[in-house]
């Protein structure tokens, strides 16, 4: 009879606590809009939470051209919330009726936050969970697509370097092509997100087979007009997006290319490595010690040298800072198998065959990449096949095309360079019109 009452005791006791749980999990669930405040300066943000076995959440800032960008972990005890972004911004406030307010951290700098429930704003499109397939690898991906009747243009997005999903930047993208009439999809790169598959291993060539998959796909559906279905790729998906419109020139109607690489891609990464560590503080003789360094790697990395090389070269220097900064991967690293797919590539040789109107968009202040050298040499090969291109700087952009704060300079919340979606976007539409 003890042992029954206690039990009885036991059981309430943890309904007790699960709709204790649950009810902190239905008060945060929804839809919030607020603002960040940091030194006095405010950015307007929105989350959007739902329950679950974990809790997850999202994140948006339209100054910062980020749409639907997932949090990494939400926690929820009592009214106490607790959030991350980014891997670094971490939010800790008190859920209050239909508030929340409290303080973030971002790498040691304080600021408040304050958000309000509200009603999220329909979308003026069908936003669609799709799948398509290249070969044995399952893509996944949303399909935004315009509510009016008729068949659309389209345009695939494509990811840049890493490991990337559908999420933050492509995704506002996607929804701002998709305002403007224009169906978009976005997806996650292969072995990121809910794609299988393993960028590490694939070549390029493997990822602009899964961006003509995309392509493909839009092709296949019925709201989609099939000869006005464009690419538009940043970085890294500039490369994919010249290999696919040359691997399937009847099958890409334009290329947006923002960033990319123009020639070599083992000389961009010593062009953006020489950019790096000239700022990290390193005298002359460092640094060019480190860049002799850097470039055996890269000779190793591309296959013209083997790794005992570097191994002997490094023997001596392994307790250098400029050493460790260079940040070299062990022998056993993906790197190694991984980048001979990749860095003797000369995304030149594509761009020679592409015949469909490009648009070129550079950050003015991209260090990665040199701006002026690499639109000039992109140009030159497209002069050489009469194809018609439109090519733009952006003034003070860096090379994920954002405005940032000056080193030691007063803050301010960085933020998308102003209008360039909107020009983008404006240039897609007059393309797509001349094709109908």
């Amino acid at each position: 009879m003890l042992a029954s009452s206690a039990m009885r005791v036991a059981v309430a006791v943890s309904l007790t606590i699960s709709l204790l749980v649950l009810r902190s999990e239905a008060q945060l669930a929804g839809h919030w809009e607020g603002s960040m405040v940091r030194e006095g300066l405010p950015l307007q943000v929105s989350f959007d939470f739902a329950n679950g076995a974990q809790p997850k959440g999202t994140f948006t800032s339209l100054t910062q051209n980020a749409m639907e960008f997932p949090l990494d972990a939400v926690s929820v005890s009592g009214n106490a919330a607790h959030f991350v972004l980014g891997g670094s911004i971490i939010f800790d406030g008190r859920v209050r009726a239909d508030q929340i307010t409290g303080t973030f951290t971002d790498n040691g700098e304080k600021g408040d936050f304050s958000l309000r429930r509200a009603e999220p704003k329909p979308l003026p499109y069908e936003a669609i969970e799709v799948t398509f397939h290249n070969a044995d690898v399952k893509l996944a991906g949303t399909l935004c697509i315009p509510r009016e009747p008729g068949r659309h243009a389209a345009v695939v997005l494509l990811q840049g370097s890493g490991s990337e999903t559908r999420w933050g930047t492509n995704r506002f993208i996607a929804d701002q092509f998709a305002r403007s009439g224009i169906a978009a999809l976005v997806y996650d790169k292969r072995g990121s997100g809910a794609s299988s598959g393993d960028w590490k291993t694939s070549s390029y060539d493997d990822l602009a087979n899964d961006a003509i998959a995309g392509l493909e796909l839009l092709a296949s559906r019925p709201e989609i007009d099939a000869k006005r279905i464009g690419l538009h790729g940043h970085s890294e998906g500039g490369i994919i997006a010249a290999i696919a419109a040359a691997h399937a020139p009847s099958k890409v109607a334009f290329v947006v290319a923002e960033d990319t690489v123009a020639g070599l891609v083992r000389d961009q990464d010593f062009y953006r490595t020489s950019h790096q560590i000239a700022q990290a503080g390193f005298n002359d003789a460092e640094v060019k010690d480190a860049l002799t360094m850097y470039k055996l790697m890269l000779d190793v990395a591309c296959g013209t040298k083997r790794y005992r090389e570097l191994a002997t070269a490094s023997r001596n220097i392994q307790d250098k800072s400029w050493y460790q900064w260079l940040a070299i991967p062990p022998e056993d690293s993906y790197l190694w198998r991984w980048y001979p797919k990749v860095g003797n590539l000369d995304t030149l040789v594509f761009w020679k065959q592409v015949r469909v109107p490009v648009l070129l968009v550079y950050g003015e202040r991209d260090q990665l990449v040199p701006v002026d050298e690499s639109v000039a040499k992109i140009e030159h090969a497209l002069d050489g096949v009469n194809t018609p291109y439109t090519a733009i700087i952006v003034p003070n952009a860096q090379h994920n095309l954002t405005v940032q704060p000056e080193p030691n300079g007063p803050f301010f919340w960085w933020k998308a360079a102003p209008g360039i979606v909107d020009l983008v976007v404006a240039w897609g539409q007059q393309r797509v019109e001349t094709m109908r």
